[in-house]
């Protein structure tokens, strides 16, 4: 691995908690399925615990108090500094989950918006960016990987890509475990408006073995 700053690059913030498309550690959300309630890549997905819906303007107001919680800004890779630079991050959200796929993570239990996961294009070259956070209340029980699962999934179907990577803070492990399990490796470490980040990478052909072996689970 390798350091490098980061150069001409916009980052809107993410943070992380956790688990998986096919998790293993229960028959029923083997049985999760994907509903086309849009066409193309904003399309809704759900599992046996979570609906992933396409980023829309309803959902600003919630999404706005995760990113605020304490627990969450601290591995944010940027961090919005006021309200105009956050409305700056959501509507860049809808923006690429038009091109790319962006969704609001909610509850399927009881309809609570937990999150968001999605892609962004990365720096110059636009490679994909697997993004993703989760609500505090929400770390801990596989979570993450199970969006973040259901996103990739999604993606490969839907794109062309080669690779995506996904950008952690070091002190983040619960977000490397996310990206590990799901088949990614560290990259480089770069320097983000005085932060460090670690970027991750995995090959097209790599989160299709992960996917097959081992269910991502």
């Amino acid at each position: 691995m390798h350091w490098r700053r980061a150069t001409s690059r916009w980052h809107p913030g993410r943070s992380a908690a956790r688990r998986s498309r096919f998790p293993g550690r229960a028959a029923a959300h083997r049985r999760a399925v994907v509903r086309h309630e849009r066409h193309g890549v904003q399309s809704s997905l759900e599992t046996s615990r979570l609906r992933l819906v396409p980023l829309a303007a309803n959902h600003a107001d919630a999404l706005y108090r995760v990113y605020a919680e304490p627990a969450v800004a601290e591995f944010l890779v940027s961090r919005p500094r006021s309200s105009n630079e956050l409305a700056t991050v959501f509507d860049l959200s809808i923006q690429f989950g038009e091109s790319h796929g962006m969704w609001a993570v909610v509850s399927r239990e009881d309809g609570t918006l937990l999150g968001r996961v999605g892609f962004f294009p990365f720096g110059e070259a636009g490679r994909p960016e697997l993004a993703f956070l989760l609500s505090r209340s929400s770390w801990g029980r596989g979570l993450a990987t199970e969006a973040c699962a259901w996103a990739l999934e999604h993606a490969l179907r839907s794109h062309p890509w080669r690779e995506v990577v996904a950008l952690v803070r070091p002190a983040n492990t619960a977000a490397i475990r996310v990206v590990e399990k799901l088949g990614f490796s560290p990259e480089s470490e770069l320097i983000l408006n005085g932060d460090v980040g670690r970027l991750y990478q995995a090959s097209r052909g790599r989160l299709e073995a992960c996917r097959t072996t081992s269910g991502w689970s």
